[in-house]
């Protein structure tokens, strides 16, 4: 008889009563939760594919983990074995994906009660392209200048080529891999030495090897000048003529600078040929130009004279033949 007016009590006003009862959960939910204690601990981050698809985004190298739990297990809260992934080994499609992040927790972890966990980023933006393979040129930068007058005239690589691979756009875009900065300062001879290979961009990878030999060839540095006011020389006057010209001309030279600056014309540098006269007359003659095979010639301002062939007076001939005689018997005495 007395549970009878139990339940007409319990079902009195029973909105009110289950209203009152979700309040108290709620209360109590919520004081068990502002109670927790949380921790973050910065996780690293592993990316998961299979090698056909990578991505051509940054990607996180860590992400944070943040735990909630009780003041008596915050304590025990350490980042070790905590795991968490990035699973792109699904996809086999180009194109802009939101791939989650999953978080796999050690077992002390697990265990604990209460517990909340949360991670951010929850997910990771990525564009993901096929892995592309290429062999792009080694160019090697130096640091430094050669000694005064000297630059590095040309350098070879072994090997020549190396092999990279990565996100099919950056690969394509990559021209060369370079190396680290080679010392050329104040040298003035050619040198050999190995050299490490610079990969600046973490999304491309290099195969094979990581440095490479290096031959530098350090020669003169070229330099322009010009040569006024040469005389035209006039050789292989045949002996029964007379002739003069006072024609002149300039040269420009392109070669080794230190060389170059310390070389001075000869008087024949320009001259002019009248081995072939026979009889006299006025000539139009070109102008040969005699430099140093270590040059190159430019230019030059006069390419050909005009001489005007006259007959010497046979006395002048006669002694000139009889003095040269009497040279060539002295030397020969002698």
């Amino acid at each position: 008889m007395r549970i009878k007016p139990l339940l007409e009590k319990l079902r009195h006003n029973w909105p009110v009563k289950a209203l009152c009862v979700v309040i108290a959960c709620l209360f109590y939910l919520f004081n068990r939760y502002t109670s927790l204690e949380q921790k973050s601990v910065p996780v690293t981050l592993k990316v998961l594919q299979d090698g056909e698809m990578v991505s051509s985004t940054h990607i996180p190298s860590s992400v944070s983990v943040t735990i909630r739990t009780s003041a008596e297990n915050i304590t025990k809260i350490t980042a070790e074995n905590i795991l968490a992934q990035l699973d792109l080994s699904w996809i086999n499609q180009e194109g802009d994906y939101d791939v989650p992040i999953s978080i796999d927790l050690p077992s002390n972890i697990v265990e604990m009660n209460p517990l909340q966990v949360t991670v951010y980023p929850e997910k990771v933006k990525v564009h993901l392209e096929r892995n592309f393979f290429n062999a792009v040129k080694i160019a090697p930068q130096f640091a430094g200048t050669p000694l005064e007058g000297y630059v590095v005239d040309s350098y070879q690589t072994e090997p020549e080529y190396i092999s990279i691979y990565g996100p099919r756009s950056i690969v394509q875009s990559v021209e060369s891999i370079t190396t680290e900065p080679i010392v050329v300062e104040g040298k003035r001879a050619s040198f050999k030495q190995k050299a490490k290979l610079m990969n600046i961009n973490r999304m491309i990878k290099v195969m094979e090897q990581e440095e490479c030999e290096l031959q530098v060839n350090i020669d003169y540095q070229d330099g322009i000048q010009e040569f006024p006011n040469l005389s035209v020389f006039l050789k292989n006057i045949p002996a029964a003529f007379e002739c003069e010209s006072k024609a002149t001309g300039s040269i420009t030279l392109k070669g080794p600078r230190l060389i170059m600056e310390d070389w001075t014309p000869n008087p024949d540098t320009l001259s002019a040929d009248l081995g072939e006269i026979t009889e006299p007359g006025e000539y139009t003659l070109p102008v040969s130009v005699l430099i140093p095979q270590e040059f190159h010639l430019e230019s030059v301002s006069i390419e050909t004279i005009r001489v005007v062939v006259k007959e010497r007076p046979p006395a002048e001939v006669v002694d000139d033949l009889f003095q040269g005689a009497v040279f060539n018997q002295t030397e020969g005495g002698q």
